[in-house]
């Protein structure tokens, strides 16, 4: 049966599963503990999993090390590209020599919170899993506006700046 699934559509499902999962557990940590809690716990798991992940996706990406702004721009849309191009539509633009915007034009997670209602309440979740990948790569940031609530659900413009810091190993 494998053999009959091809690879786009076995990529394809698998994304799927990991969304529904990740909004299934989101919702039932919500409805039972409040939306602060599943906002906190939510922004803790995919950071921490990030870090995780970044090094891994290096690795199976065969990219070089991630040492500054431009090679985590470069790393962040690889692995972007890889996890689930169709979940995100952002533009990057370098200001300076360290730092970019990150505009979100379309959100999965804006549209899946909508979808149920809780848009208001909802903090973000994609942020802490930018932040960390640039901290799973050894690199230090700064981060404006502060992760918080939902730009996109207060009606704002989602632009954050990050400043990435290169490496020690190139400073």
């Amino acid at each position: 049966m494998k053999d009959q699934v091809s690879s786009e559509e076995r990529e394809a499902l698998l994304i799927k599963l990991w969304m529904s999962h990740d909004a299934r557990w989101f919702a039932a940590v919500a409805m039972e503990f409040g939306m602060e809690v599943a906002n906190r716990l939510n922004q803790t798991a995919i950071h921490e999993a990030a870090k995780r992940e970044a090094p891994r996706l290096v690795r199976t990406l065969q990219m070089s090390p991630v040492k500054n702004r431009d090679d985590f721009l470069a790393a962040q849309d690889a692995f972007i590209g890889f996890l689930g191009p169709d979940l995100l539509d952002f533009d990057v633009e370098a200001v300076g020599e360290d730092s970019y915007d990150l505009r979100m034009n379309r959100c999965f997670a804006f549209d899946q919170v909508t979808k149920v209602g809780v848009a208001q309440q909802y903090d973000c979740g994609i942020l802490p899993r930018v932040t960390g990948w640039i901290e799973g790569l050894g690199l230090e940031y700064e981060l404006s506006p502060p992760i918080g609530p939902c730009l996109m659900a207060a009606g704002k413009e989602c632009v954050y700046r990050l400043t990435v810091k290169p490496s020690a190993a190139v400073a």
